[in-house]
């Protein structure tokens, strides 16, 4: 066994952004996940817009938490601004990534969810906030192209085939020019690399044709018996690998 094979035939499909204000988009496209049967992750926004503090949304969160093949993980503390500042952990000082790490924690903690994964806004994290998410023991981070798994001691830097994402502009009719290019990217994945890992990350912005597309991949690695597997099942799997993955 190699050191990528035990990723090859996986698939992670998380869905970013879940907040109050996109809720609609985020239930139609949760709805769709059950239907297909599969296990699927949610990036959960704890202040989104420095506006929504979870905890005064109690419909939002009683829903969200009524889906049963889904995984609530953190993305971030408030996503971005009211000005559309992003939430940005690969430029913060180290003093305020730990502060808006605990206070997502703290308001996760409040609407009674627990996780020890995180994805930052954008994929992108800086050096000392891999160090302020071990310290508050985080287990497993996503990069856009590399996992960090932070429960192994010192973390693991691992590679893996580039996230397909339709949302690169925050406006659904700018995000169309993406469904062909990641139509492509998913193709050249499934096709051609010898079944590699293959994640895939909807957003509530994303082009609106760009669902039925993404429910026909996930089918399409259902049929061809890829493991579509939540975080927590990852982050095992990569713990119990008899060799190290760099």
């Amino acid at each position: 066994m190699t050191n990528q094979s035990i990723l090859n035939n996986l698939a992670v499909i998380t869905l970013h952004d879940a907040a109050p204000a996109l809720s609609k988009r985020i239930f139609e496209y949760m709805d769709e996940f059950e239907n297909l049967g599969i296990k699927y992750n949610v990036g959960l926004v704890p202040f989104y817009h420095h506006t929504e503090d979870l905890p005064r949304f109690p419909e939002f969160m009683d829903k969200l938490k009524s889906y049963k093949r889904c995984e609530i993980v953190l993305h971030g503390l408030y996503h971005e601004d009211r000005n559309g500042q992003m939430d940005d952990f690969h430029t913060k000082p180290k003093a305020t990534t730990e502060e808006e790490l605990r206070a997502a924690l703290e308001i996760l903690e409040q609407v009674g969810i627990k996780t020890s994964v995180f994805i930052p806004p954008q994929w992108k994290l800086s050096k000392s906030s891999i160090e302020v998410l071990e310290k508050l023991r985080f287990t497993l981070a996503e990069m856009q192209e590399e996992y960090f798994l932070l429960s192994h001691k010192p973390f693991k830097e691992i590679k893996v085939p580039k996230v397909l994402s339709w949302d690169v502009t925050g406006h659904p009719d700018q995000n169309v020019v993406r469904i062909p290019t990641e139509e492509g990217r998913f193709r050249r994945l499934d096709e051609t690399q010898e079944h590699k890992m293959i994640r895939i990350a909807p957003h509530p912005r994303d082009p609106h044709r760009a669902l039925k597309d993404q429910v026909e991949m996930i089918s399409e690695l259902k049929d061809q018996g890829y493991i579509i597997t939540p975080y927590s099942d990852l982050a095992q799997r990569l713990r119990d690998a008899p060799f190290s993955i760099i």
